[in-house]
């Protein structure tokens, strides 16, 4: 037989009052540390979102619907970009998650009332965010449809009291001039002096009449018809673009309506994505977030991105390897890139990269 197998004492930690204070401040400081980088901050922290083809469709649906099929093929893409929002909703955002955020380089970190009116609340701002969608799509519509030579008509939408003109008139000429669009209204009523006289042809009741209007603003100003103004558009355009607010997306949309209506293949198979709100007059407006959406693009396989001209400081130094920013400032320019890139002269447009 073997020696016995004898089991050899415990030991029994010998904790000093001091050993012990020191553990139990120890693990309270790992759960503080531990709630601090849970609890909420009022901060922002805003990603690259997802990208959308207005030439195509989602989940089925068109986002870009005119009345007549296209006369040509639509090959490439036109992509309009979004920008995610981590802590849109107050309390959202952790510490945690905005240090990542901080330290990846992708994402964009702002105080939550520099992105929220404060005191606003969350339905409020969805319905603010859907109705400025709604108008971008509205001014594309017109943007686009004057740029592609269609004729829209100004209509009176709101007067206020004693306006010697009434809701629904059409405009139809200026001092003799014809109105062929809301551009070519601003320009003429931009050569005419504030306080002027003029004598406006609309179309009431079915019924031409001359209404003579003395047009607001003071000496050495353009004049204004002191009225709100919306459209008839001989094309009716709608959209499927759904759980995407803002006005970002209407340089993108008008670029859709011009490449399914126009006579020519904008995209020509390429990739173009891009961002900027659209007046009715043609003009690119700035947007948010462009770092971001630059980064989406870069990741959807874009190679050509359309930035407003008043973005670009925005932009320098933050381009992605392999994506040409171009500064546009009119729906004209952001039409010229796209003919560049097609007939593969791209190179000379103006960059918004330019350090």
């Amino acid at each position: 037989m073997g020696a016995p197998i004898t089991t050899p004492p415990r030991r029994r930690l010998n904790l000093t009052p001091r050993t012990i204070t020191m553990l139990v401040s120890a693990v309270a400081t790992v759960g503080l540390g531990a709630a601090m980088f849970a609890l909420p901050v009022p901060y922002v922290l805003e990603t690259p979102g997802p990208t959308l083809d207005t030439l195509g469709e989602q989940d089925g649906v068109v986002l870009v619907q005119v009345p007549e099929e296209p006369s040509h093929p639509l090959t490439g893409q036109l992509l309009l970009t979004t920008v995610g929002a981590i802590g849109s909703e107050p309390g959202s955002l952790n510490l945690l998650r905005l240090v990542r955020g901080y330290l990846s380089g992708d994402e964009a970190l702002l105080p939550y009332d520099v992105v929220y009116a404060p005191g606003q609340t969350t339905e409020e701002r969805e319905e603010q965010s859907a109705q400025q969608m709604s108008s971008s799509q509205y001014t594309a519509e017109v943007a686009a449809l004057e740029e592609l030579g269609y004729t829209v008509t100004p209509v009176v939408e709101g007067i206020p009291e004693g306006h010697v003109l009434q809701l629904g008139d059409k405009l139809l000429a200026v001092n003799g001039v014809p109105i062929t669009g809301y551009g070519q209204l601003i320009d003429l009523m931009d050569s005419l002096e504030g306080g002027s006289t003029v004598t406006v042809q609309v179309e009431r009741d079915g019924q031409t009449a001359d209404v003579e209007v003395v047009t607001q603003g003071g000496e050495g100003e353009p004049a204004r018809l002191g009225v709100a103004v919306g459209f008839d558009t001989p094309v009716e355009v709608t959209y499927g673009i759904e759980n995407i607010g803002g006005p970002s997306a209407g340089t993108m949309f008008a670029l859709a309506i011009i490449d399914k209506l126009g006579d020519e293949d904008l995209a020509a198979g390429n990739i173009v994505a891009g961002t900027g709100t659209m007046d009715a007059d043609g003009s690119v407006g700035a947007i948010g977030g462009i770092r971001q959406k630059m980064i989406g693009a870069d990741e959807a396989g874009a190679t050509l991105f359309l930035a407003p001209k008043a973005n670009c400081d925005e932009v320098q130094g933050h381009v992605p390897d392999g994506l040409q920013v171009v500064a546009i400032e009119t729906l004209d320019d952001a039409v010229a890139a796209l003919e560049a890139m097609r007939d593969g002269v791209a190179g000379t447009l103006p960059s918004c990269d330019v350090k």
